[in-house]
């Protein structure tokens, strides 16, 4: 069974709500509250377990890491970052989860640590080439993919239309062709080995624009557009039957 999880900020207030969905009912369902609220927070899988890291409670921003258990429906915590931060993103590669940038209440950050769930502890890797909040990200093959997001320049804010990919084997950034639209609160998911990025805010509007991108020919192409702009969503995939098997 493909389970998705979703973790609210709702009335207003961070909150520690979770509920997860099941495709082939199409059913919500509740599931056990996080230990602590999470605002902005950064969301990862390994194995059977869901992991939340970061976020923000009130003005307290989190290092802490809890994960989910699904066969338990619990939450236990697990080392912490070495860094408090919001707006991060998170990865799987490799069995290691990946935290990169984020923001830590003073500035962005292009700080990366990795989890190793079997030894658990954080490891720092190569800091991304810029820094970032808000980024949208994901793993294809070998490779860490960081598209756009939100930097600070001195007194200059912007939105992000480069992006970067991680080489796991060689802990190595380089930049790749950047998007067509600056953009950030966007995200991404992999499929059939092109990176699609989804919506996000440009810094005036709130967008609907896919694109996806090739990396055997370092091109960005569009996609079909979501239904609705959106920014500050999340997006994940579940391979489902299909009625042939």
């Amino acid at each position: 069974m493909h389970l998705l999880s979703r973790i609210f900020r709702h009335d207003n207030k961070d909150c520690s709500d979770v509920e997860r969905y099941n495709p082939f009912q199409n059913k919500w369902q509740t599931c056990k509250p996080m230990n602590l609220p999470r605002n902005r927070l950064g969301v990862g899988v390994i194995d059977s377990f869901l992991y939340a890291l970061g976020g923000s409670s009130g003005q307290t921003f989190h290092n802490s890491v809890e994960r989910y258990s699904v066969k338990n429906d619990s939450w236990e915590f697990v080392s912490p970052m070495h860094i408090p931060r919001i707006g991060l993103a998170v990865v799987t590669n490799s069995r290691l989860l990946f935290a990169l940038g984020g923001y830590d209440g003073t500035k962005r950050l292009n700080d990366v640590e990795a989890y190793n769930p079997d030894m658990n502890v954080w490891t720092k890797e190569a800091p991304m080439l810029t820094s970032r909040s808000g980024a949208g990200a994901c793993s294809l093959e070998h490779w860490i993919y960081v598209v756009g997001g939100y930097t600070t320049n001195g007194s200059t804010a912007s939105q992000l239309d480069s992006v970067e990919r991680y080489d796991v084997l060689s802990n190595q950034w380089t930049f790749v062709r950047s998007l067509h639209y600056r953009r950030s609160a966007l995200s991404c998911v992999a499929l059939d080995r092109k990176i699609h990025a989804m919506g996000g805010y440009d810094g005036k509007n709130f967008l609907s624009v896919v694109e996806v991108y090739d990396p055997d020919t370092d091109t960005w192409d569009f996609g079909t557009s979501l239904t609705s702009e959106r920014s500050g969503h999340g997006s994940a995939l579940t391979v489902e039957p299909t009625l042939d098997g």
